[in-house]
């Protein structure tokens, strides 16, 4: 089986979704959720607050202003933005229901409700210095990114998202840390316990399931032991050597599944499989499966790039072969067994 193309139909569906994502954001903040106006009476004085509900699930209030000819001009503005947000929404969902039916790839109900609830707490916010997906839910996306359906499509339950240890002031924190947002989703995540009892988790599972969450940073220099706190995701999480070649540059991408979309961040394709042929050359023999997998990736990915964008390839490529010579060793050796 080949990696074949999506339809033209397809691909210019995909390309107005993503336009319309970017534009307009999928992953809200907390204040621009759906939610109604409502008014409160305080000691003979008339207040208007707008109503939402959290993550739990449970009713929040922001204060807009007390009644007054401001407050008005304010509640129009809302209105006005809120009546704009719901038209926008709903033809995101068209486009994606379209694309899904001319054959785009989704990714599954479960996952998809994680990534979702990550999104809308901010963690994927467009731009650098934010929260990262990676893994194989990110090499699902590159297939509608790049118009094409894999010849080996893996699927999986595992969520791999990455941030920058360093940190950035300008950067916003999620309004919540990750394993509370994993809490509150009541899904049955627990914390999958470090080898270090001291050490705080940096993997979430849910019993008897195959779904996983893991939150991981780049390891630069001399390796450290234990967990890094990461400022993108409000969490600590562990350090991988080759990651921040991985994050050096990020695109954003919408994230379609069967009932909805989430608007995330993707390291660049390009970058992506060469990061995949690094691993693969070193990992040890107790991880031949995942070693397979990892040159299946990239292989397909590289066959597409190749095709589609030789340029950034190479680009890519350079600096890589730039990083050392325990780099470009382990490049050449993963290419060899193309």
């Amino acid at each position: 089986m080949e990696t074949k193309p999506l339809s033209l139909t397809a691909r210019t569906l995909f390309a107005e979704l993503r336009e319309q994502a970017v534009t307009i954001g999928v992953a809200s903040d907390r204040d621009s959720r759906p939610g109604t106006v409502v008014r409160k009476s305080v000691k003979g004085s008339t207040y208007f607050y707008y109503q939402y509900r959290d993550l739990d699930g449970r009713t929040r209030q922001t204060y807009i202003g007390p009644d007054n000819e401001q407050t008005a001009a304010l509640l129009t503005g809302l209105e006005r933005t809120t009546r704009d947000e719901a038209e926008d929404r709903e033809h995101l969902q068209k486009l994606r229901a379209a694309f899904v039916a001319a054959g785009g790839s989704t990714i599954d109900n479960a996952p998809m409700r994680v990534i979702t609830a990550f999104a809308e707490a901010g963690i994927f916010r467009p731009g650098s210095g934010y929260g990262v997906l990676v893994g194989t839910l990110a090499f699902h996306a590159y297939a509608n990114l790049l118009g094409v359906t894999w010849a080996s499509p893996t699927r999986t339950q595992d969520i791999d998202v990455a941030g920058p240890s360093r940190i950035d002031l300008a950067i916003r924190r999620p309004e919540k840390p990750m394993p509370d947002i994993l809490q509150q989703l009541a899904m049955g995540f627990i914390p999958v316990p470090a080898l270090d009892p001291r050490t705080p988790s940096t993997s979430y599972r849910i019993r008897g399931r195959e779904l996983r969450v893991d939150l991981l940073t780049p390891e630069t220099g001399a390796a450290k032991e234990g967990t890094q706190f990461v400022p993108a995701l409000n969490a600590p999480a562990q350090p991988l050597r080759f990651l921040d070649y991985l994050l050096e540059e990020t695109l954003p991408v919408p994230l379609v599944g069967k009932k909805t979309l989430a608007l995330v961040n993707l390291p660049l394709p390009e970058r992506f499989a060469l990061h995949k042929l690094l691993v693969s050359e070193s990992r040890t023999s107790a991880f031949a499966t995942k070693t397979a997998k990892d040159r299946e990736q990239a292989f397909q990915l590289l066959d597409v790039l190749e095709e589609e964008a030789p340029d950034s390839l190479e680009l890519a490529t350079e600096d890589l072969r730039q990083r050392g010579p325990g780099w470009r060793q382990r490049l050449d050796r993963a290419l060899a067994r193309r």
